[in-house]
């Protein structure tokens, strides 16, 4: 069974992902998101009440309690957005995600896969040098994507980014460059 944390969890995009991919060979054990709205929608989705406490706050003992084998990430996109300042790192929102990032390394526990998701914009940003440095510190490899649901017939045209990430000794079957 592998065991899941949601971090940035909102109404539980990546937990339903996970569900659709693994089916009963995957259990999200805990999410963890400030916006209480999306937590109560993603309790009515999921049956989990998500951990409203600050993301950047929580300790690694705390985390590696859990003994989750993935971390799913969706941190707060508005740092990258095209719309937006696009502050990357300096943007205060961005401060939990490199807070957890940090926390990595401190972990007896550390997570054999994380998958990250966020906006196109995420991919020219600071804290995504950030994110694929402390990866490569932390002895995991990574695979980048930019997809657009529409090539996975999905009616919606906004791009996303996404980072694979997996603990070495695990690997990936096609190994590709860094973007």
């Amino acid at each position: 069974m592998m065991k899941a944390l949601e971090f940035y969890s909102g109404i539980g995009g990546l937990h339903y992902s996970l569900s659709e991919a693994r089916g009963d060979s995957a259990e999200v054990l805990a999410a963890f998101d400030i916006n209480p709205l999306a937590n109560k929608v993603y309790e009515r989705n999921h049956g989990i009440r998500p951990n409203a406490s600050d993301i950047g706050s929580l300790k690694p003992a705390y985390l590696d309690a859990y003994e989750a084998d993935v971390w799913l990430l969706s941190p707060p996109c508005q740092p990258y957005t095209r719309q937006g300042l696009q502050l990357g790192s300096q943007d205060p929102r961005a401060e939990s995600f490199i807070l957890l990032l940090e926390k990595i390394e401190k972990l007896e526990n550390p997570p054999n896969y994380l998958l990250i998701e966020n906006v196109v914009g995420f991919e020219k940003s600071s804290t995504r040098e950030y994110l694929i440095a402390t990866m490569k510190r932390n002895n995991y490899t990574t695979q980048e994507f930019v997809v657009s649901p529409l090539d996975l017939g999905v009616p919606y045209s906004r791009s996303r980014y996404f980072c694979i990430a997996k603990r070495q000794p695990l690997r990936f079957s096609n190994p590709q460059g860094d973007f």
